[in-house]
């Protein structure tokens, strides 16, 4: 049960001192104290923001490799990718997580045919489970250009506010740190790969990494650590322009955004 006794705030600078005394242990369980005692205060109708996807392992120390093979459909990576981050994220990491964990080349340059392709099979009303579309700017709901999303997301994980990029970055670095840690006990050679990806994105985070290991315990600290600040307004912002969006928009426009213009993210 969440910790009701001691607010965020005291909270999170215990988990800040865990952090600075490199008690990984204590700062993993603090942080997710801290996540727990901000989804259970959430306001009514708000969706959970947990993107663990169920990958649960001892952390784990990896080496940083390189390698990967083509082939396969581009789609399906590509959803296969989104589904495994769990946020919005840009072609280029989309990309290069599909090659180190599916092994498959996704050239970024095609993800602009893949998202018109996805516009027109949802005009066609053709029967797929998902789609590919794009996460929407949270004030006037225009799509973003370049930042990927999936239709069967919740429409809050879906907007795009003044703290969500940053925070959408720290749970997919903690969710790929995690994952790292299942794969390193399954699969070496595909954590290994994977690696490079985690390493590159913790690199943003104070205190994740250093060097070409990366202790996955460390990442995950860092990253909750940082989030959870950002969560008491990233959360209440995305759940109140949720609110606003299912008053404005129909059900199309909820998933593709109004169309009165591109806010360009350049991420392509």
């Amino acid at each position: 049960m969440p910790d009701s006794s001691r607010s965020p705030e005291e909270l999170t600078a215990e988990l800040a001192a865990a952090i600075a005394s490199k008690d990984t242990s204590r700062a993993i369980a603090l942080a997710r104290r801290i996540e727990a005692q901000l989804a259970s205060t959430a306001a009514p109708g708000s969706e959970p923001t947990d993107a663990s996807q169920g990958f649960s392992a001892a952390p784990s120390k990896v080496q940083v490799r390189k390698d990967g093979r083509g082939g396969g459909s581009a789609r399906q990576t590509v959803i296969a990718a989104l589904a495994e981050i769990g946020v919005p994220v840009k072609a280029r990491l989309a990309a290069d997580y599909s090659q180190a964990r599916f092994g498959e080349s996704v050239d970024p340059r095609a993800f602009s045919a893949l998202r018109r392709d996805e516009r027109r099979a949802w005009a066609s009303r053709s029967p797929r489970p998902t789609y590919v579309i794009p996460a929407l700017e949270g004030r006037y709901f225009q799509p973003i250009r370049g930042l990927l999303a999936l239709s069967d997301w919740p429409l809050d994980r879906r907007l795009i506010g003044p703290w969500s990029e940053r925070a959408d970055h720290l749970a997919a670095t903690a969710q790929l740190a995690r994952q790292l840690a299942w794969l390193n006990e399954r699969d070496p050679q595909v954590a290994e790969r994977l690696a490079a990806v985690v390493a590159g994105m913790a690199r943003s985070i104070p205190g994740a990494i250093d060097g070409r290991v990366v202790d996955t315990a460390r990442v995950v600290a860092a990253a909750e650590a940082e989030r959870v600040e950002l969560a008491v307004r990233d959360d209440p912002w995305r759940t109140e322009a949720a609110e606003r969006a299912r008053h404005v928009l129909g059900s199309d426009e909820q998933l593709w955004g109004s169309q009165v213009r591109v806010v360009s993210e350049g991420g392509e």
